[in-house]
């Protein structure tokens, strides 16, 4: 039941009565009568009346994000991509507040920020960025600002209660996820002809490459950063935890550890891809021999071409050739680079556990695992059987 203000009253399970309030993007419960509610309410109001939001600083948001960048990227915990990725979002956020001042970036003005960059944060006008997007541009501002207040910039951080606008998807849209969930995935006989065909039509590391991603669900870059010691041959089992990441020059490419502990992983495949990957090793070690490479490690899914022999594939690379395999093998599916990867878990989902699929993935938790569990055609039919017996 509900008063005429902002103070409510509560009938529990019970019959007992309490009041409560909201006010300041807080709810306030559990109070004997309404008296004691207004009374809460107003040592509330004067707390925040007198609060002093900011305390040592009158600089520039972009002021104090290139002094929060300098400090994060000096700890070294990030990968060199996770780095260049922050900057770009932090650059984002200074297009549009980047000359306003610390106390000018209040709850409510934070607020309409996140509601602009959803409806018009691409080009000022009618396009907004994506719901993953805006999250990340969230997560960015919200560390400069937390930054702020372990330097004592800032005595709390007016971001706290500031939620990110909901995305809500048309009819059209909806329809188009469920028509689109068999376009994650290839199906078995649909891999069985990609991997085919890449054995007879790509050159050999290729081909053993889109075996060990297809096999493994690996990222492509866990995959190009391969090298001998990492096949344990006496368990079937493939080493993940590393990967390539390149700027420039795909001679320079450097090794990073996997995206997240949780990422390092040993995975057990099929003796068919260990004997692929002992055959190319042979091979590349033949080659070698005759032409030395252009890099003194081992790795195994390399450019074979004079200017480039030995070194790991540019990502790039790998994708444009699954791609065109794919669209060869009459399989009217859009590659994405987690093709791989939604494939893997789609053939072995009815076959293990969450937690064989996790581990398998490298992910920390089960729930990102169920991502890429889809239904197959086999598993949507298991709950008719129910029915098949109540009809029987």
């Amino acid at each position: 039941m509900e008063t005429k203000d902002r103070f409510k009253k509560h009938i529990g399970a019970s019959g007992e009565i309490t009041w409560y309030f909201q006010a300041f993007r807080t709810t306030r419960r559990g109070f004997k009568t309404k008296r004691e509610a207004q009374l809460s309410f107003l040592e509330l109001k004067k707390s925040q009346k007198f609060k002093k939001r900011y305390v040592n600083s009158n600089e520039k948001f972009s002021v104090v994000g290139e002094q929060w960048f300098e400090y994060y990227r000096s700890l070294s915990e990030q990968k060199n991509s996770t780095y260049d990725k922050r900057y770009e979002l932090m650059m984002v956020l200074f297009r549009w507040i980047g000359e306003k001042k610390l106390s000018h970036l209040t709850p409510d003005f934070l607020e309409e920020l996140m509601y602009f960059l959803k409806e018009k944060g691409v080009d000022g006008e009618r396009q907004g960025y994506a719901k993953n997007t805006l999250y990340s541009l969230r997560q960015t501002l919200n560390m400069i600002l937390k930054y702020c207040m372990k330097k004592k910039i800032l005595n709390d951080n007016p971001l706290s209660n500031v939620s990110v606008p909901k995305y809500q998807k048309s009819v059209l849209e909806l329809k188009k996820s469920l028509n689109s969930l068999d376009q994650k995935f290839l199906t078995t006989e649909e891999l069985r002809i990609l991997l085919n065909y890449s054995s007879i039509y790509e050159e050999l590391p290729l081909s053993t490459l889109f075996h060990v991603l297809f096999y493994t669900g690996c990222r492509i870059s866990e995959a190009l950063a391969l090298q001998v010691d990492d096949i344990d041959f006496e368990n079937n089992e493939i080493l993940f935890y590393k990967q390539t990441s390149v700027r420039g020059k795909q001679i320079d490419f450097k090794i990073e550890t996997t995206k997240s502990v949780s990422s390092a992983r040993r995975v057990v495949v099929t003796d068919l891809v260990m004997e692929k990957i002992r055959h190319l090793i042979n091979v590349l070690d033949d080659l070698n021999s005759q032409f030395p490479f252009r890099v003194k490690e081992n790795y195994l899914f390399v450019y074979l071409s004079p200017f480039k022999r030995g070194i790991p594939y540019r990502r790039e690379y790998v994708n444009d050739h699954i791609k065109r395999c794919v669209e060869r093998c009459g399989i009217s599916k859009p590659f994405h680079t987690h093709l791989t990867r939604h494939t893997m878990a789609s053939l072995v989902a009815q076959h293990c556990s969450w937690e064989v699929l996790k581990g398998r993935l490298g992910h920390a938790d089960k729930s990102t695992s169920e991502i890429y569990r889809h239904l197959t055609s086999d598993e949507k039919l298991k709950p008719l059987k129910a029915f098949e017996i109540l009809e029987s």
